[in-house]
């Protein structure tokens, strides 16, 4: 499958989430973004603080703690969406730390800007346009890489954890919630590009996903992971997930739900 195929049907799903205020990847019709962000890890203050408008029920985890984020630091987030995770951010950076989002979809990225200026953080939160293959930072320059639920969308994801290692400082670390499989998935559903905006189709196995970040050169990685099948079964009647329910049908994308796996993984640069 053509990567710019891949780029164009996520960037137009997220997109039509951006216009709606809707979700995917757990956000389904039957739950709030609220619950969805309690359920995959975010505190009650977290959900109902200065980042409520920002959080669109996208995540499938929760990076902003995984990275033990201190002041002064500087953050870049790989596909950061309506700025959920960077307002949550900005508030342990303090003034003095600096948060870059990225991402390749002009109406999130309209409404992260508008939700930073509304939550006070303008001075401190920017937001790039851009791929996370290719990121607008410049390298050796930030201190913690984190993501949520977005590397697994990317088809060249060797490429986006070479990126992250580039950007980052030495001694820079790096912390993502990302969607990880048990086993791979039938070749039908991987190469069928409506099932990567389900966050499920371009999702890697354990082996492959955390070998590339050791071929990019990352040390001491570490990772916990627990079942993410109830967030793929609640999803299905998600607009987000038509194509995608469509191709497979809902009784074979519910076979697929025990080996999917939301993934907590750290690791350092040297």
């Amino acid at each position: 499958m053509e990567k710019d195929r891949v780029h164009d049907v996520v960037k137009s799903g997220y997109a039509e989430v951006a216009r709606q205020g809707g979700g995917c990847c757990g956000a389904g019709s039957t739950s709030t973004h609220e619950q969805t962000a309690a359920l995959v890890g975010y505190a009650e203050e977290d959900i109902t603080g200065t980042a409520a408008d920002a959080n669109l029920g996208l995540g499938c985890g929760n990076p902003t703690a995984l990275a033990s984020l201190k002041p002064g630091e500087v953050v870049v987030d790989l596909g950061s969406g309506a700025g959920f995770d960077a307002l949550l951010s900005a508030e342990k950076l303090g003034p003095a730390g600096r948060f870059i989002g990225v991402d390749m979809t002009p109406e999130m990225l309209e409404r992260a800007r508008t939700n930073a200026v509304k939550a006070g953080f303008a001075r401190t939160v920017e937001f790039r346009e851009g791929l996370i293959e290719n990121l607008p930072v410049a390298s050796d320059s930030v201190d913690i890489v984190i993501s949520n639920c977005v590397i697994n969308l990317s088809p060249d994801k060797a490429q986006v954890f070479r990126e992250a290692f580039r950007v980052l400082k030495p001694g820079g670390r790096l912390a993502v919630s990302d969607i990880v499989l048990s086993k791979p998935l039938p070749p039908d559903i991987a190469k069928a590009a409506e099932s990567w905006i389900a966050c499920v189709g371009g999702a890697l196995v354990e082996d492959e996903y955390l070998g590339h970040m050791r071929a990019a050169g990352f040390e001491n990685i570490e990772h916990t992971r627990k079942p993410a099948g109830p967030m793929l079964t609640s999803s299905l009647q998600d607009p987000m997930w038509k194509a995608a329910v469509e191709l497979v049908g809902e009784e074979r994308i519910a076979e697929l739900a025990d080996t999917v796996f939301s993934y907590a993984v750290t690791a350092k640069k040297r």
